[in-house]
């Protein structure tokens, strides 16, 4: 009988918790999505009109939801189990011998499931969403640039037509591309030239080539090799910032493969290292959070002023989440190796957090 009271019990509140995510999540998104409609809506033009504008929102939409979960996920767990409490629904439980440890169990199981759902979105489906979105809302705004197949951008460039093979994100300042297809037209459209580099920088002005292979397909011509080449360029900076994708966003396949590309040919990989330990420490950093927020549910329990304790729950929940922005800041300047400096924000909330728990009865 204790077992079967004990799933039922167990079902209901992992039921009222994920209730409260989804509907804090939704409302979380919904607000989110209105700031990035009334930034879109002034770069309307071209072939971007309204049409366009909604299915880039509904493509980035999955990528919304993984920014923001650790937010919805204090919030939601805080409002869910503060609205069990205020109606003695938590005090039922505990007197029927669901104590506190399985409390947070359940609680734990609850944020647990729906982080399964979305460490598989963003290493499956939030990339490609998020990198095919950026392509069309830039080629419907400039049709300069288009995503092809495994990742290639295609773009126009005056009279040329480039296919870039490999794009690395260093900052917004610092964009390197690989593998460099360059087909020169001329006036009739047809091919004159097809270059080949390996590696490129843009710096807003020109191409920067290095290791260039030149083709004429004129009868009479031949094959060039040069060190490095300048062409003139009529793209702009912000075409790049826009399409290219950030490490951030990328799955963590694809993240170690870039960096270890990038360390084998002596090349900074820090921002693809950061990102992949960001990436793996991401469910932590989501469980922390909502760690440090319990005690003060629990506190509430016992006072009259629960909604006082729900606020100072969210409020030190945003102090950890900063806390763990500047880590990321400092990370690779501090003394100390990445992954620990990036990790140890999330074990110090979590211990502070299990000791809070232990201390209160």
């Amino acid at each position: 009988m204790k077992i079967v009271q004990g799933t039922r019990l167990s079902r209901y509140l992992i039921v009222q918790l994920l209730k409260a995510i989804g509907l804090v999540s939704l409302l979380l998104v919904g607000l989110y999505t209105l700031v990035e409609l009334l930034r879109e809506a002034r770069s309307l033009g071209g072939d971007y009109q309204a049409v366009q504008m909604i299915v880039y929102l509904i493509q980035t939409t999955p990528r919304r939801l993984y920014d923001i979960f650790p937010f919805a996920a204090l919030i939601g767990v805080l409002i869910g189990l503060g609205a069990l409490a205020s109606g003695n629904e938590l005090v039922a439980m505990r007197a029927a011998g669901f104590d506190r440890a399985r409390i947070l169990s359940r609680v734990l199981l609850a944020v647990g499931l729906c982080l399964v759902l979305l460490v598989a979105a963003a290493e499956w489906m939030i990339p490609g969403l998020e990198s095919q979105a950026r392509a069309d809302r830039e080629q419907a705004r400039t049709g300069q640039i288009q995503q092809g197949r495994e990742g290639l951008l295609w773009l126009r460039d005056q009279n040329r037509m480039l296919r870039i093979g490999l794009s690395i994100w260093i900052d917004e300042r610092q964009l390197t591309f690989r593998d460099i297809q360059i087909y020169e037209l001329g006036d009739t459209g047809q091919t004159e030239h097809i270059l080949h580099a390996q590696s490129a920088r843009h710096d807003g002005r020109a191409w920067q080539l290095e290791s260039v292979r030149r083709l004429s397909t004129a009868r009479s011509g031949g094959i060039e090799n040069l060190d490095s080449m300048r062409l003139d360029s009529g793209l702009r900076p912000e075409l790049f910032e826009a399409a290219i994708t950030r490490p951030r966003l990328l799955s963590m396949t694809d993240l170690n493969a870039m960096k270890q590309l990038l360390e084998r040919n002596g090349l900074d990989a820090l921002r693809y290292q950061e990102a992949f330990w960001q990436r793996l420490y991401w469910p932590l950093t989501v469980l922390a959070m909502v760690l440090i927020g319990l005690p003060f549910v629990f506190a509430g329990m016992r006072q009259r002023n629960p909604g006082l304790n729900l606020f100072v729950g969210v409020s030190v929940g945003l102090v950890f989440f900063v806390l763990t922005r500047l880590a990321q800041g400092v990370a690779g300047v501090v003394p100390a190796p990445l992954w620990l400096t990036l990790l140890l924000p999330a074990l110090i909330v979590t211990m502070v957090a299990i000791i809070l728990l232990a201390r209160r009865p």
